[in-house]
């Protein structure tokens, strides 16, 4: 009976899955489940949210070779989505430094600071972003309007 209360628990609470040891297999259905996920216009609904949220360790171990070919969007959008979920962002917090993908990972790490949830790996992460030029442009790409706001509170926060 225990044993089928862990397993249950393993099932239904899979967040706990480090994203070392997410196959490849596991990639592959994450990536065509984004694809049935309900939306209202570019916006994923809350249902797909609950529905991705189990998934979040398999997003968060993409790689760029498992997006080739594909646009990064629909990943942003749905972290985006999943990052509005306390929970989540405590997962990714955590995990920050198993985020894969590039862009996804400065996505997540400028999500989980004007949250209030970074870290100071992440406060470093996004200082030395904004010393890349390309990184620069696309935090300044994500923040739109709000960049130079963004960057001033990035580098006037200090890591701990």
């Amino acid at each position: 009976m225990i044993l089928l209360i862990v397993a249950l628990l393993f099932v239904n609470f899979p967040q706990q899955t480090p994203t070392s040891q997410i196959s490849e297999s596991q990639r592959k259905q994450f990536i065509e489940l984004l694809g049935t996920l309900p939306h209202k216009g570019e916006f994923f609904t809350d249902e797909a949210v609950r529905t991705a949220a189990p998934y979040l360790p398999v997003l968060l171990a993409l790689t760029d070779k498992d997006i080739e070919g594909l646009d990064i969007y629909p990943f942003a959008a749905l972290s985006r989505a999943l990052c509005n979920v306390k929970e989540n962002r405590v997962y990714a917090t955590n995990h920050f430094g198993e985020i894969q993908h590039p862009e996804l990972k400065l996505a997540w790490a400028t999500m989980l600071f004007d949250s209030g949830n970074s870290s100071s790996e992440i406060v470093r992460y996004l200082k030395a972003a904004l010393k890349s030029e390309a990184q620069a442009k696309s935090l300044a790409e994500m923040a739109g309007p709000n960049f130079k706001d963004l960057k001033r509170r990035i580098l006037a926060t200090h890591e701990n």
